[in-house]
């Protein structure tokens, strides 16, 4: 788990408003680590996999808690692609 991330109770008040939300507190509280966010950038496939094979983002989260792995880990990813700039 990534020490200087934390979620502090407004932060959870906030987020547990939202479906996604919601399984990203789980998330956090099992397996820990930065949110999951789509980006101009991303690749793809990793777009790809985490629409058509987890059914989104909260599928994602229960899939990586049902597993034990991070998101990065799920997907062979580091998640440090570029984002590219909108024209």
């Amino acid at each position: 788990m990534d020490e200087h991330l934390t979620l502090d109770m407004e932060d959870r008040r906030i987020l547990s408003k939202y479906p996604i939300g919601r399984a990203y507190i789980e998330y956090y509280d099992k397996i820990g680590g930065k949110a999951f966010g789509y980006n101009d950038g991303m690749p793809v496939e990793i777009l790809d996999r985490v629409d058509n094979e987890f059914g989104g983002v909260v599928g994602l989260y229960h899939e990586c808690i049902r597993q034990g792995k991070s998101w990065e880990e799920l997907l062979d990813t580091d998640g440090a692609w570029e984002e590219i700039p909108k024209e």
